[in-house]
């Protein structure tokens, strides 16, 4: 374990990959991850320069600032003051990003056999990328047997009643749960089953002498 750790270190080309199929896993913003990136070119250990960083992506060095900030505030990276030889000198530390990517890696025989075309659909129909705490509660219910195609349509069905919350959906699933309902096609029939019931009682409610 210790040599793949370092290997990881040593290695940092290999890490972007990574970070681009994991970095929601970590609460990443896109803007972030780009900084991340940036940095992570310079090294382990890189001297804080949020004016170089900027210059490298063509950014605003104060909003550098508060990016490198918020990946502080998410122990992503560490900043770290030497004050060795009488001078002062701040370093941004990718350590604990490495150990988080390394536990990602650990885990992968599970989110392999999560199909991740679910986050996608989420996050086309929702309009926005989903938080951590989104993609958990999804992956959650992968793992508790919810097939793809029937998250997918609880997702349709919350949208066309104009709710786009989780729990929302969660209930709408724990409901189906209960009904026996295990693909689309079942949901579908019913449907098809409760209109033919309104369109019966529609007709014996309709008083055909004073219509």
């Amino acid at each position: 374990m210790n040599s793949m750790f370092n290997i990881l270190k040593a290695k940092p080309m290999f890490i972007p990959k990574i970070l681009l199929s994991n970095y929601k896993k970590l609460g990443l913003s896109d803007e972030e991850l780009i900084i991340v990136i940036v940095i992570m070119n310079y090294g382990d250990n890189v001297l804080y320069n949020p004016e170089l960083f900027a210059s490298d992506i063509g950014g605003d060095k104060h909003k550098v600032m508060m990016v490198i900030d918020n990946l502080c505030d998410k122990n992503i990276l560490s900043l770290i003051v030497d004050r060795s030889n009488k001078k002062t000198h701040e370093y941004l530390s990718l350590e604990t990003l490495y150990e988080k990517l390394f536990n990602i890696i650990l885990d992968k025989p599970e989110d392999d056999k999560i199909d991740n075309s679910i986050f996608s659909i989420f996050e086309n129909e929702l309009g926005r990328t989903l938080s951590p705490m989104e993609y958990e509660k999804i992956k959650e219910w992968i793992t508790s047997g919810n097939s793809i195609e029937l998250i997918a349509c609880a997702l349709n069905e919350a949208v066309m009643n104009g709710v786009s919350n989780l729990n929302y959906i969660d209930s709408i699933l724990n409901n189906w749960h209960k009904k026996g309902y295990k693909t689309k096609a079942d949901i579908q029939k019913e449907k098809e089953n409760y209109r033919n019931k309104k369109e019966k009682k529609d007709i014996y409610d309709t008083d055909w002498l004073n219509g």
